[in-house]
Parts: C-alpha cells; sequence; structure tokens
C-alpha cells in the first residue's frame, strides 16, 4: 500500500498542491492531511488560503472514502472571527478498494469552553484522528496527529510531553500493525520524540531524511530554520518498500510518502 502524509498549508501554494494529489491519486490507497480547511458557504477564498479545501480535493478523489476531523470553526486563518462558515482540521482519503472497520477522534489537548482562538494559535487543539483498515486480510491502524505549534522553538515543554503520553496510550491500546504520521511540531532530539518512537521505527531517523520543511517556510535560509516538523512511525511488523520526503514546494512542508507491506 501506499500512504502519504501532508500538511496542505491551507492550500496556500494552491495549483502545485492540486497537481500533486491529482498525479498521486492513481496510486496512492491512503491520504493524511493537516491544515484542512472546509465550508458549507459559497466562499472559496480566505485571505490567501482556500476556504473549501477539502471539497476541491474531493473532486480530485472522487474514488476515496473521506473522514473528515473538524478542530476549530468561525476563525479564518490569521485566528480573526469571521461571519460565515469555516471550519479546518485534519483529513483522511481512503480508496474505496480498502474496507475502513472503524473511524474514531481524538482530542489530545482542547481547553474547557474553548471559544476564542488565540492569535499565536497557542490554545488551538490538538487533534488525533484515527481509522482501522483491511487489506489482503491484515488489520492497520492508521493515526494521523497535528500537534500543538507554540512555542514556535518545537522544544519540549508540559503541555507537548503530556501530548506525546496521551497520543502514545491510544497508539499502544490498539493491536496489530499501525502507522502514525503528522505535523508534530517537534524537533528530532526531543524527550516527546523518544516517547513516541518507543517500540515504533522513525522513519525520519531511519532514512536520515534532512529535512521536512519546505522552502516556503519563513524561516528557509536563515540560521534559526527548523528543518523538522513532520514524522513517520511505524510498528516492527511493517515492512517498508519504500520512504522518501520529496522536495517537492506544495506547502510550507514537505510530502512524506511511504510505500509498505
Amino acid at each position: 500500500m501506499k500512504l502519504i502524509s501532508l500538511n496542505t498549508w491551507g492550500g496556500k501554494v494552491y495549483r502545485p498542491l492540486m497537481n500533486f494529489v491529482k498525479k498521486h491519486s492513481k496510486d496512492t490507497d491512503i491520504f493524511c492531511f493537516q491544515e484542512m480547511s472546509d465550508t458549507k458557504s459559497d466562499v472559496t477564498q480566505c485571505g490567501e488560503f482556500r476556504a473549501n479545501l477539502l471539497s476541491e480535493i474531493k473532486g480530485i478523489l472522487s474514488n476515496f472514502q473521506v473522514f473528515y476531523f473538524p478542530v476549530a470553526g468561525g476563525f479564518d486563518f490569521d485566528a480573526n472571527s469571521i461571519a460565515y462558515d469555516l471550519t479546518f482540521g485534519q483529513a483522511m482519503f481512503v480508496n474505496n478498494s480498502i474496507k475502513v472497520n472503524s473511524q474514531d477522534n481524538y482530542f489530545i489537548t482542547k481547553e474547557d469552553n474553548f471559544q476564542i482562538l488565540k492569535k499565536d494559535f497557542s490554545n488551538l487543539p490538538t487533534p488525533l484522528q484515527y481509522l482501522s483498515l483491511v487489506n489482503n486480510g491484515r488489520v492497520y491502524h492508521i493515526f494521523n496527529f497535528h500537534g500543538t505549534p507554540m512555542p514556535s522553538n518545537k522544544l519540549d515543554t508540559k503541555k507537548r510531553l503530556t501530548e506525546a503520553e496521551k497520543v502514545k496510550k491510544i497508539t499502544n491500546s490498539k493491536t496489530g500493525q499501525k502507522i502514525l504520521v503528522g505535523d508534530f511540531n517537534l524537533l528530532p532530539n526531543t524527550r516527546s520524540i523518544k516517547i513516541l518512537e518507543n517500540d515504533m521505527r522513525n522513519l525520519i531517523k531511519e532514512f536520515n531524511i534532512q529535512r521536512t520543511r519546505s522552502k516556503f517556510s519563513p524561516f528557509y535560509g536563515r540560521l534559526d530554520f527548523q528543518k523538522f516538523a513532520d514524522y513517520i512511525f511505524i510498528s516492527k511488523g511493517i515492512k517498508v518498500k519504500s520512504f522518501e520526503v520529496p522536495k517537492i514546494e506544495i506547502s510550507d512542508h514537505l510530502p512524506m510518502i511511504l510505500e509498505f507491506s
């Protein structure tokens, strides 16, 4: 099977992103997206971002099952309140040829009575999306995560360590082969990453990936450029046919492409 994980950046690099999805739609079984947007209004553009990115990608992936987990709504991409329907969160697309046994959505962190989104997104709820799939008689547990973006240094904090422990507890509760992907907003040498990679293979480390952020990052080329945010962790029973993070400029993140059995 083939899986692609990507933080879409809300479709800001729109046409290259859509061309990439269309190109890989022919041979990809699972897409895991972060920073997806959706609206029931007629609005298509929200500043530099797409308001209806979910439906636009649905149009390309018409032979896929769609699972959308809205994390927050009523705000634009600058955390301003808006008067029309707009949500953003996680999305997973699974080819119709694959049976989905079950699905679930978890808020790893979410403030009680969350109503106002802070300008620095520091109180943005952190989601973990889950699907149980069957392919060729084997069960796979797929997890799609987006970790807290603040503080922007991507180093350990009490919140991030708690997130890692909670995610690990959920993944450990599933029996069988597991794949955990997403934008973790963490650097490789953090304790949080060590928690997550316990008993799982960290493919970013194993394949000596040099960076997961693209040239669209505002810090690219600077001394404080953070090369990493995205990871794929797999259980040891999964056979990797290939893994790459191609330097394709379709977002401020690079896509992670995994072929496995």
